[in-house]
Parts: C-alpha cells; sequence; structure tokens
C-alpha cells in the first residue's frame, strides 16, 4: 500500500490496514471469538451451562452417541479438560454414561431425557442467534458464505493434515 493512500485514509478518519488485517483467517478467528463469548454469556444465563458444557451439549446433542476419544477429536480440546465437562453434564444427569462389558467398548456418551430437553433449548437459542447474525444477508449471498466456509474449511484441514506429517 502506497503512502499516499494510508495519508487519505487518515484524513477519512479511518486508520491504515496492518497485514494481519488482511489475513481472512484473522477475520474468522475474531468472528469466532466474538461468537462464542457471546453464547457463553446467554448459555450461562439462560441454561446455566459453562462455554466447554454447552460446546459438548451441542456436539453431543447432534452427533450422539459418542466415545470421549471422539468427542475430543471434534472439539480439538484437551482430553482431561472434555472429561471433566462431560462428568459435570452426567452429574447434573444431562448426559449419560453406557459401557457394553461384554463387547469392551468405550464407553458412550448420550442425552438424558433432561439432556433432550436443555439440548432442544440450546438449539431455540441458537437459531435465533443465527437469524440476528446473518439480518440483512440475502438467501443467495448467503449460500455463497456457505459454499465459500465450506471450501475454506476444507483447505484448512490439507492444511492440517500437511502439518501433522511434518516431524518437528
Amino acid at each position: 500500500m502506497s503512502k499516499h493512500t494510508h495519508r487519505d485514509q487518515a484524513r477519512a478518519g479511518r486508520r491504515p490496514k496492518g497485514a494481519g488485517e488482511l489475513l481472512i483467517s484473522n477475520k474468522i478467528l475474531t468472528l469466532a471469538t466474538l461468537l462464542r463469548r457471546s453464547a457463553t454469556l446467554v448459555y450461562r444465563r439462560e441454561l446455566g451451562l459453562s462455554q466447554i458444557e454447552w460446546r459438548i451439549l451441542a456436539i453431543v446433542g447432534d452427533r450422539a452417541p459418542l466415545t470421549l476419544s471422539q468427542l475430543v477429536t471434534i472439539m480439538g480440546l484437551d482430553k482431561g479438560q472434555t472429561s471433566r465437562g462431560v462428568t459435570s453434564l452426567v452429574r447434573r444427569r444431562i448426559l449419560a454414561r453406557s459401557s457394553d462389558a461384554h463387547e469392551g467398548r468405550e464407553v458412550q456418551i448420550d442425552l438424558t431425557a433432561r439432556g433432550r430437553e436443555v439440548f432442544a433449548s440450546l438449539m431455540a437459542i441458537a437459531l435465533t442467534r443465527n437469524r440476528n447474525l446473518v439480518v440483512g444477508i440475502g438467501k443467495t449471498e448467503l449460500q455463497t458464505i456457505f459454499t465459500e466456509l465450506d471450501r475454506l474449511i476444507d483447505n484448512a484441514k490439507l492444511m492440517l493434515a500437511e502439518n501433522q506429517e511434518k516431524p518437528g
């Protein structure tokens, strides 16, 4: 960016963009952080759920039954932290753990009847939040956003796989 452009932006009351502001990953991370923080405030106030608890509930409600290992992989969090969140939800009778000792399979995590009610409330709030987020965006634009986000997710998965293969 030329100095002239920076001066023009300064005169217009805008500061010049730094290199980090030009990265789409920074924009996406900023959006994700804002959404996670506001969701945590709402879900704590409305449902009494911490950040880890609402995230676990959302995933288990959508994909149950899951093992703890599967949940850890999906969430991308530490196994101990995820296990503590599951234990808290089990104590509150929102989740249940079950195992089949004869098959020797890993313990399965699923929603209880109460958990299905809390999950339904969480999803009702999430749908309202989603409608508020996309206000002013047309159906065609929204479909384009979904398509391009899917492309970015696929690219990010490839980047992760490439970096996991590299030693060190």
